[in-house]
């Protein structure tokens, strides 16, 4: 059995789901008074294997994206993730939103979840031991999210941090998936090589859709999307159903300084990822600039935080 925990906001507005044994992933987000359920979801004691992982709740990638050949260098240490996935020769978003937290604390409203690496049970071939800490928290307003990163380790950690958030299409019960429009402030566009999804480190010039896409006029169950930008400070996610007036909202802090935006196609999920650092960020060339690649000193520690409501 994999034990879920339901959390409950203290004036009944909100309930989440959450699983410790699959990297803390919040699995189910409901606004009762709506009737909207946000997030794409199984039941893990009945679905044996799933289609794709990354493609329900909300998975923890560490770090995110594509790696080609699973090398990087950082303060000019070597290091080298394992490929897994081998059609195109990559590291590919990690292994925690699959790996059991710890269960720290828990109360009605709140959790908080942790996984370790060590020397002697480290993180992949990651060479640094650090500690994770996952913290959801539910308050009137709805869901916050913090992920606290301690290095553990006596090198400066390089860290990219993403979540795999998939929204459920439509996310309201009735709800018509050609009602669901999506704002989503973004800035730059990159360009990436569809064949391999490697990063072709230039930028598109797709004015017509980046309009769309900021002022709200984008309906993603009437196309492909598979896009990568760069995100303005304080530019938060709205999906809004027209016919019922409510809205989804996904922000998160400055630390996240991109999006990734996919549905492959598919009418019945919306991926919005907010992402620390940019695709294939420890290979990008010097014409970038700062990709947010952090670092975080010995004995130190980030926090990195998302937040979750809904809105009439």
């Amino acid at each position: 059995m994999s034990s879920l925990i339901t959390l409950r906001s203290p004036d009944g507005a909100y309930e989440v789901k959450i699983l410790p044994s699959k990297g803390a992933n919040c699995l189910r987000f409901e606004h009762i008074p709506s009737g909207i359920s946000a997030l794409r979801t199984y039941d893990p004691d009945t679905v044996e294997e799933l289609d794709n992982a990354f493609l329900y709740g909300t998975p923890l990638l560490f770090p995110p994206n594509r790696i080609k050949g699973g090398k990087f260098t950082f303060e000019g240490r070597e290091y080298s993730l394992p490929i897994n996935e081998e059609a195109t020769g990559c590291f590919l978003h990690g292994t925690l939103h699959e790996t059991p937290f710890e269960v720290v604390e828990v109360s009605e409203s709140s959790v908080i979840c942790k996984y370790e690496a060590t020397e002697e049970s480290p993180y992949l071939t990651y060479p640094h031991a650090f500690s994770l800490v996952v913290k959801y928290e539910l308050c009137e307003k709805g869901l916050k999210q913090t992920v606290s990163v301690t290095n553990n380790s006596s090198l400066t950690m390089p860290v990219g941090l993403a979540f795999h958030t998939t929204f459920a299409m439509p996310f309201i019960k009735g709800g018509d998936v050609k009602n669901i429009k999506m704002a989503l402030p973004v800035g730059e566009e990159y360009d990436r090589d569809m064949s391999d999804f490697s990063m072709t480190w230039e930028t598109v010039k797709d004015t017509e859709f980046h309009e769309r896409l900021c002022n709200g006029n984008v309906v993603p169950a009437e196309q492909f999307i598979s896009r990568h930008f760069s995100r303005p400070a304080g530019a938060k996610l709205r999906l809004t159903d027209t016919a019922s007036g409510y809205s989804v909202v996904y922000d998160a802090d400055d630390s996240f300084k991109y999006w990734m935006v996919y549905n492959g196609g598919n009418e019945d999920f919306l991926c919005v990822e907010p992402q620390t650092w940019i695709n294939s960020a420890p290979q990008a060339p010097a014409k970038m600039g700062d990709v947010n690649i952090i670092g975080i000193a010995a004995g130190e520690k980030r926090d990195f935080v998302t937040y979750m409501y809904v809105e009439k």
